[in-house]
């Protein structure tokens, strides 16, 4: 890829593609719709592929093949393989070489869609622009495929097979093929490749910062409800190698679930989850700087009081650190022992399963404790940003 600190040239391929494709999908639309073309089941099938594709580009061409956050069986990898295709966004192979140059110099020059660069060309003007293919030297792991290197040599084919005549061979079964074409293909790619440029844009542009205020990426719950729960980016741009976005229960992160759903019939495994307290501590070190720069710009008249405060904010946070780092040991330790317990006879395993039940148990008790040291932090600092308020 060509540094991006000079001007680029034009690629008139793609600016025709990407400008033409939403025009044709609106006016085929507006067309469908005045002629009396309508026709519910084309409607409704479109819906269907515009989920199913949007979904094999943020569960396979992201968290799977540019993350490697999580492995699955191989017919699910060519499912998202020939999905992904219909979103016109690249092979598995461009998609996943730009992406992890755009993880590994995040809002630096070379960073292919740098927010910094504008908006605009975050979203949608570093395409225009773009005028370098990747050749697999870089994304060695992908290039083993055989099914990954075939996509990316007849990429075209792929594509326009699964984006545009595919939708129009199956509307052609109640006879809508012109509306296939225009809605199940042009409209439906439109709006499939605008939501994946909306995580570029806006997700590096608006939300919050919870786990790094170091990166121009954020969590913006928004975007997440568009793009299958990709819209969690501070956590993404934190974590990249966890295969969640939205940790919380409540976080709606569909391609989560359906990522687990697949582990729990067999058909993905070891999906990589970042340690709780690991994520814990990214959070507090963010919580910590904003409270102590609010502290900072308070005019308080007691310097000893100021002082006493810093050194709440210490020992809680020390308070925080010790737990964690117990959660940590006896984690490792546990997991080690349920490796040594699985491999054990069947005669040898009832004095070991008593340890490894021990271990448990101080396990969920450490889980406690540091959630209970949590709580104290926050409520200590819910207490210092009301106080710098006043």
């Amino acid at each position: 890829m060509p540094s991006q600190s000079t001007p680029l040239s034009l690629n008139w391929l793609n600016v025709i593609f990407l400008s033409a494709t939403p025009i044709l999908g609106i006016a085929g639309a507006i067309w469908w719709s005045a002629t009396g073309q309508f026709n519910i089941a084309t409607l409704v099938f479109s819906l269907v592929y515009l989920n199913l594709t949007g979904i094999s580009i943020t569960a396979g061409y992201h968290r799977l093949f540019s993350h490697r956050s999580y492995d699955a069986a191989k017919p699910v990898q060519w499912l998202f393989i020939a999905l992904g295709s219909a979103c016109f966004e690249g092979s598995v192979v461009d998609w996943s070489t730009d992406h992890r140059v755009h993880h590994r110099y995040q809002d630096r020059e070379e960073d292919p869609y740098a927010i910094h660069k504008g908006f605009w060309f975050a979203h949608i003007g570093w395409l225009f622009a773009k005028n370098w293919r990747a050749d697999g030297s870089a994304v060695p792991d992908l290039w083993k495929s055989r099914v990954i290197r075939h996509q990316h040599q007849r990429y075209i084919l792929w594509s326009t097979f699964m984006g545009l005549v595919f939708p129009t061979l199956v509307c052609a079964l109640w006879g809508d093929a012109l509306g296939g074409l225009m809605i199940g293909g042009f409209l439906r790619v439109a709006i499939n490749q605008q939501l994946t440029f909306l995580i570029n844009s806006l997700c590096h542009y608006a939300g919050s910062k919870p786990f790094s205020d170091k990166i121009t990426a954020r969590d913006n719950w928004f975007a997440a409800l568009l793009t299958y729960g990709e819209g969690y980016h501070n956590f993404h741009h934190a974590f990249p190698g966890d295969y969640r976005n939205g940790i919380r229960w409540h976080d709606f992160d569909a391609t989560k679930w359906l990522i687990y759903g697949l582990s729990k019939v067999g058909l993905a495994w070891r999906l990589h989850e970042v340690p709780p307290e690991r994520i814990l501590q990214s959070k507090v070190l963010t919580q910590e700087k904003a409270l102590r720069e609010k502290l900072s710009l308070q005019t308080v008249k007691s310097p000893v009081l100021l002082e006493q405060i810093h050194k709440t904010i210490d020992a809680a946070k020390e308070q925080l650190a010790l737990a964690s780092e117990r959660m940590t040991t006896i984690r490792e330790q546990y997991e080690s022992l349920k490796v040594q317990y699985q491999s054990l006879k069947t005669s040898q395993n009832k004095a070991f399963a008593r340890q490894v039940a021990d271990l448990r148990a101080k396990f969920y008790e450490a889980q406690r404790e540091l959630k209970r040291s949590y709580q104290r932090w926050n409520a200590m600092r819910n207490g210092y940003m009301k106080l710098a308020s006043l």
